[in-house]
């Protein structure tokens, strides 16, 4: 502090000048209605300016997704005169999608909790990075929004309220109004998550996934097989050549080595003609079978898979765990992937030759 009668230094500490003795002004503390505004809020926010924040966001990110996606279309167009390319906007949406995370870890929060006050800390009262924020908001913004109600209830059941994203990013929401020295405290005595909460988060976790494999499987990989004839006849015949594989399964089991024909498999040409094939080649170097569909080829108004092959790799189980063949691969190199069911998109290429 300087001195105002010799304009000597001194340190804030003293109370009177080091050089010539005279008293020094005593900063006066800061008016009652500002200390007000920066100390009495509480640490942690109830429910309402947080969920507040979050629908404040929630718009932010969608005006953010349009703006920036026709921002990108339009560049693009004007720039190459061409359609703009699908990975171009999902790249432009991705980037509205996570500005909320990226204000949360480089700046001083989204604009949802800027406005009501709010910011994001971790356990030690610091902003969090940028791959923590990306986590927890991915969080937030996904299963609280797509799975409300019940699982609100069974999230506040196991992590209280400050919320399932909030546990697992290991992140706090506390007020930017909050006294600076009664944060760390707070933080320290926050609830964490206990051991049956972490065993009850897991096995719904678990069940969850499952039952997105399950949808995903039904809904998405074999939608409208049946509306393509030529799938279900490969779908058939697939199925009809199982017992050949089997046959290879046993030969290769019993002489580790591969057919090297379809007589050492015990395969006649009258049951190969009747399971629907015309003929079978075996590879004795890889194992491959190629298998010819019979039938006349097809034309470009009528298209059928006569004169077609489907091809069937075989992959080695490791002779730890007891040798054999563990599956078949199958595939085609003549059959579009369009008329072939997902369990048969392998492109055979030369080895089916």
């Amino acid at each position: 502090m300087q001195c105002p009668r010799c304009n000597w230094q001194n340190p804030a500490a003293h109370t009177v000048c080091f050089s010539c003795n005279s008293p020094l002004p005593v900063k006066s503390a800061a008016p009652p209605a500002q200390r007000a505004r920066t100390g009495n809020a509480p640490v942690f926010p109830g429910i309402w300016p947080r969920l507040g924040a979050t629908a404040i966001d929630a718009l932010f990110m969608l005006a953010a997704i349009a703006v920036l996606c026709l921002a990108a279309s339009y560049t693009y167009q004007g720039l190459t005169g061409e359609n703009r390319p699908l990975v171009l906007m999902a790249a432009a949406g991705l980037l509205g999608w996570l500005l909320p995370a990226f204000m949360d870890a480089w700046g001083n929060g989204s604009p949802g909790k800027r406005l009501l006050k709010l910011r994001v800390v971790t356990r030690k009262g610091s902003a969090p990075g940028l791959l923590r924020a990306i986590w927890r908001h991915n969080l937030k913004f996904t299963l609280n929004v797509a799975l409300p109600g019940i699982f609100h209830h069974l999230q506040q059941t196991i992590f209280g309220e400050r919320a399932m994203h909030n546990a697992l990013a290991g992140t706090h929401v506390i007020s930017s109004q909050a006294d600076p020295r009664a944060v760390l405290p707070a933080l320290a005595q926050a609830r964490t998550v206990t051991g049956a909460g972490k065993f009850l988060f897991v096995l719904f976790g678990v069940a969850a996934l499952v039952l997105a494999g399950v949808v995903i499987g039904v809904v998405g990989l074999d939608k409208d097989e049946g509306d393509n004839p030529l799938r279900s006849e490969v779908i058939h015949l697939d199925q009809v050549s199982d017992p050949v594989r089997r046959l290879a399964e046993s030969h290769y089991q019993r002489t580790r080595t591969f057919a090297p024909d379809m007589a050492a498999l015990g395969v006649t040409q009258a049951s190969l003609q009747a399971s629907g094939f015309s003929k079978l080649d075996v590879n004795p170097v890889n194992g491959v079978l190629r298998f010819t569909i019979a039938g006349e080829p097809g034309t470009a108004d009528a298209p059928t898979l006569g004169g077609k092959h489907l091809v069937y790799l075989p992959e080695l189980r490791s002779e730890k765990k007891g040798g054999g063949i563990r599956r078949w691969q199958c595939g085609s190199d003549d059959i579009p992937r369009a008329d072939r069911p997902y369990s048969c998109r392998h492109e055979a290429g030369a080895l089916a030759r």
